[in-house]
């Protein structure tokens, strides 16, 4: 295909989901513990987190939360919430029982209200390698620009919150924005 013009707007790509992840998804299992926390208040969540970076999202949910189960991927040695339970297991699948949500890892089972998954996205770079990121994702103006003439971009690619309402007025912008730059080139 060509065109003149390219807005992307394909979300971002997390790793291989565990079994029943996607199952759970919006009932139970999410990706944004700050989106999410208030739905949490003194109520117990499991974090399952892939990097240093996503304790102080984890800390935003224990502030609202009544306990907070913090799975690290990653070596973490420190107890940053009291909270906070930091739990040395991975993760194998996701189930529900009649009153919880449960994360099965490799040495046990663990129930709570909610699980979250802090995973960083694959680089859209791998689509355009020449396209300029910010913190895994796009770089755009507030046009929705990015540094590449006539391609623009919206939504979850660009970064967070990963919300629609975020994704539906990132994508009006980029609208408007080509259509400006179709008139002009």
């Amino acid at each position: 295909y060509e065109a003149s013009s390219i807005i992307l707007a394909c979300g971002v790509i997390a790793a291989k989901p565990f079994p029943g992840e996607q199952n759970f998804l919006g009932k139970g299992v999410s990706y944004c513990a700050t989106c999410d926390a208030p739905l949490y208040v003194g109520k117990e969540a499991i974090v399952v987190s892939y990097s240093k970076k996503e304790e102080a999202e984890a800390a935003f949910l224990a502030e609202r939360a009544k306990k907070v189960y913090y799975f690290p991927q990653y070596s973490c040695t420190e107890i940053f919430s009291d909270k906070i339970e930091v739990i040395k297991d991975v993760p194998v699948s996701v189930e529900a029982t009649e009153t919880a949500m449960r994360l099965v890892g490799k040495s046990g089972s663990y129930d709570a209200d909610g699980i979250f998954f802090l995973r960083d996205s694959i680089p859209p770079t791998q689509l355009l390698p020449s396209l300029q990121m910010e913190n895994q994702h796009v770089a755009v103006t507030r046009q929705m620009n990015t540094n590449i003439a006539g391609l623009f971009a919206c939504g979850d690619i660009t970064g967070t919150p990963y919300q629609y309402a975020k994704a539906i007025g990132e994508g009006n912008v980029a609208a408007l924005s080509a259509v400006t730059y179709l008139s002009t080139h």
